[in-house]
């Protein structure tokens, strides 16, 4: 037999599921005001942070120095220092830079107002007092001490319960500082206390390193790199920023000022020792003259010792580099040198040499910047020390060769030089001999004068050594604070308003195993029909249904009464039997007052307490009996008129008691009396209602099915388990209780989508 049911759509589904939220309105509202609520306090109680930002541009450096580009002494090759922005980015963002910009802004001393929920910073122009530190230990950083005004020449320390009253400007000396206290740029006499705490500048420094301070590239492969820090005073901020970019600028001139003033030396001491040469030079060709009276040399011999004398500067050129090449082989060799920079090649043009040279100069100067944050184990240092260790030798290898190649030039002109000395081997022994004397002080001079414009001409490299970095934006702040973003603080304090409800009532409702509306049966209950529902009682009240008074919960039985000769064509519904799955559920009052609602159409009803275990039935109506069903099943003496009780709440109503409480009621409901007694009730009554026991807990109520037209199984919101719902489908499936229909009984408010005259089955 199938039966048509009505089944929800996909809108009321919805609707469903909104009504079940909707009717806690008042704890969304409230939800949603503490939440507003709270997000106002965190604001309040927040310290705002606004965003200082900058933009830098790092100058490609890779062929000279800035604006000494294409000058005359740019072929010098000692600036060409290539830079990256992702190095540059980690010097600007290193822990020792940082450290010296902190102490250049003395902000290892803080200075804040107490307000209510939170604290104000000072700084700069808004001190009123200043603490100068002349000497700080670790257990300082620990003391909270405060400043307050008492005139004008006299101010307070706190230091935890003691107050001390010093002048300013004099030295206050403790174990863990010294310190000197003065008037700041805001100073005035007033109640104010100032809180002061000491700030480890080595923490702040990491701080800023790791996250504080923040470095970004503007695009990709772009030398623009902004700048920006956060910081609840922007002026602080702006002029952090700024200092910063100073020493960053001073560090790179330093850097470079360190190759130039090492080239200097290197070029000084070739000089010293070429003077002494060049004098004595002098002074030989000077007596010589004296000695042999000689005033000039003859036409051809002058030629000849031109030609000779120009192959005899390039063969002194030749030993010059030689000797150059051989200063710096055992400079590179010298032990104390080690971790130096090469000095310029000078007049030297190999470019390989230059192109290593150049590099290692490079390492050398990563490695010493490095060292000032890093040990010797540090891994990027030991690499870089490989590194230089692997081109020096390459350099040393390069150096031999070059020195190699001049020797085999020097010879040649050593060669060609031969040839004009034999041509002059006819001159005068003492024409040839002052000119020979001459072309040494030439040669002499000539490398004198070379050396000493190359040391000018780095001297003035140093002073025109410029910052390779450009300040494009200059830092500013954005006057709205970077954090906390008020907006997104509320739409987070309403979102948590509207989700923690939410959350808690679904949560709530996913727990909560009971029945709460019809739908949590409906389907699974294919078999069963719904007879109908019933409203919330009082608690207390067992009898709802009275004749001349009508209220909601006695019109719902009216309408089960309306819909019972609908549930079973095929047969009367003269038997009715009552039962649930669990005590409590509400049987007994169903029973009760769907008795009285028969009994006012003038259908004679009778009502059997057939609770043999606990019965209820005789109490709630308020009635009493000597003997009852018990009696009866047991006695061969009882008859059904000894047993049968009229109710006073209707002239058509009858009871049957439950009787005296027995040990085996499974036993008595065996009696051959049983069915004796259903013919008689058949005969006398046109409705019987059997009140029995829970089926989840006995199997009375199916001894009892056989004498039934059809049972009515009584569900109640929020009180039945679904789990149990399995027991009635057991029920229907194998047919162990006849016509089976439901009956939802206490429908509360939250019931109410559920709450309707219409979704009763029929027989199709």
């Amino acid at each position: 037999m199938a039966y048509n049911k009505q089944i929800p759509t996909n809108n009321q589904d919805l609707k469903i599921q909104v009504m079940k939220y909707a009717k806690y309105w008042y704890f969304f509202g409230l939800a949603l005001v503490l939440g507003l609520g709270g997000a106002w306090l965190y604001l309040q109680a927040t310290v705002s942070k606004y965003k200082v930002t900058s933009t830098l541009l790092v100058q490609d450096d890779s062929k000279g120095d800035g604006l000494l580009k294409g000058t005359a002494f740019s072929d010098l090759n000692m600036f060409r220092t290539s830079k990256t922005v992702d190095d540059e980015m980690e010097v600007m963002r290193s822990r020792d830079l940082i450290y010296k910009v902190l102490s250049d802004l003395k902000m290892n001393v803080s200075y804040s107002y107490k307000l209510p929920l939170k604290k104000q910073e000072l700084y700069g122009k808004t001190l009123p007092m200043e603490v100068v530190v002349n000497k700080l230990n670790d257990n300082a950083y620990k003391l909270k001490l405060t400043l307050k005004a008492l005139n004008e020449n006299q101010f307070i320390l706190g230091e935890k319960d003691k107050m001390t009253i010093y002048r300013f400007g004099s030295t206050i000396t403790r174990p863990q500082f010294s310190i000197v206290v003065t008037k700041g740029p805001n100073f005035e006499v007033s109640d104010k206390t100032v809180n002061v705490g000491f700030v480890n500048l080595y923490g702040l420094a990491q701080a800023y390193s790791s996250s504080g301070l923040v470095i970004l590239p503007v695009i990709k492969d772009a030398n623009t790199v902004v700048m920006s820090v956060l910081d609840a005073i922007p002026q602080r901020g702006v002029d952090l920023l700024n200092t910063l970019i100073y020493r960053y600028n001073m560090e790179n001139v330093s850097n470079k000022n360190i190759m130039a003033l090492n080239t200097i030396k290197f070029i000084d001491t070739k000089l010293k020792m070429l003077t002494s040469n060049l004098s004595g030079a002098e002074h030989d060709v000077e007596n010589y003259k004296r000695d042999n009276r000689i005033t000039e040399l003859s036409a051809d011999a002058q030629m000849n010792l031109q030609s000779s004398g120009s192959y005899n500067e390039q063969l002194s050129t030749s030993e010059v580099q030689l000797s150059l090449i051989q200063s710096i082989i055992s400079y590179l060799k010298n032990a104390d040198s080690e971790f130096e920079l090469v000095p310029s090649t000078l007049g030297l043009k190999d470019p390989t040499l230059l192109s290593l040279t150049e590099k290692y100069n490079n390492l050398q100067i990563e490695r010493q910047r490095l060292l000032k944050n890093s040990s010797l184990s540090n891994p990027l240092v030991v690499n870089l020390t490989d590194q230089l260790t692997s081109l020096k030798s390459n350099l040393l290898e390069n150096l031999n060769m070059i020195r190699r190649g001049l020797t085999l030039e020097k010879n040649k002109l050593n060669s060609k030089s031969s040839q004009f000395a034999a041509k002059l081997s006819s001159v005068p022994v003492i024409e040839r001999g002052l000119l020979e004397r001459n072309r040494e002080q030439s040669v002499k001079t000539t490398l004198y004068q070379y050396l000493l414009q190359k040391r000018e001409e780095t001297e003035l490299s140093l002073s025109a050594t410029i910052p390779t970095s450009q300040i494009i934006d200059r830092p500013a702040y954005d006057p709205n604070p970077a954090k906390p973003k008020v907006q997104l603080i509320y739409m987070l304090g309403m979102v948590a308003g509207l989700c923690i409800p939410f959350s808690v009532i679904y949560v709530k409702d996913k727990m909560n195993n009971k029945i709460k509306d019809i739908y949590d049966i409906e389907y699974i209950a294919m078999n069963g029909k719904i007879l109908g529902e019933l409203s919330h009682k009082a608690i207390g009240e067992s009898i709802v249904v009275h004749k001349d008074k009508s209220t909601t919960i006695s019109e719902l039985f009216r309408y089960i009464r309306s819909n019972l000769q609908f549930m079973n064509t095929s047969r009367s519904n003269k038997v009715l039997l009552v039962t649930s799955t669990t005590k409590g559920e509400g049987k007994t009052f169903f029973s009760i007052n769907l008795g009285i609602t028969l009994s006012l159409v003038e259908k004679k009803v009778v009502i059997l307490e057939f609770d043999l275990r606990k019965p209820d039935l005789l109490n709630n109506m308020n009635l009493k009996a000597k003997v009852g069903l018990s009696e009866y099943l047991k006695s061969e003496s009882i008859h059904f008129d000894d047993i049968l009780v009229k109710a006073p709440q209707s002239d058509n109503l009858y009871v049957i008691g439950c009787g005296e409480i027995s040990d085996s009621p499974s036993e008595i409901l065996m009696s051959h009396k049983l069915r004796i007694l259903f013919h008689e009730l058949k005969k006398r009554f046109d409705y019987i209602i059997v009140d029995t026991s829970p089926v989840g807990h006995v199997a009375d109520a199916f001894t009892l099915a056989e004498y039934a037209d059809s049972s009515i199984y009584l569900v109640r919101y929020n009180y039945t388990n679904k789990n149990d719902l399995a027991i009635f489908e057991e029920i229907c499936e194998n047919r162990r209780l006849v016509n089976p229909m439901i009956v939802f009984n206490d429908a509360k408010k939250e019931n109410r989508n559920a709450y309707r005259y219409g979704g009763y089955a029929y027989p199709a």
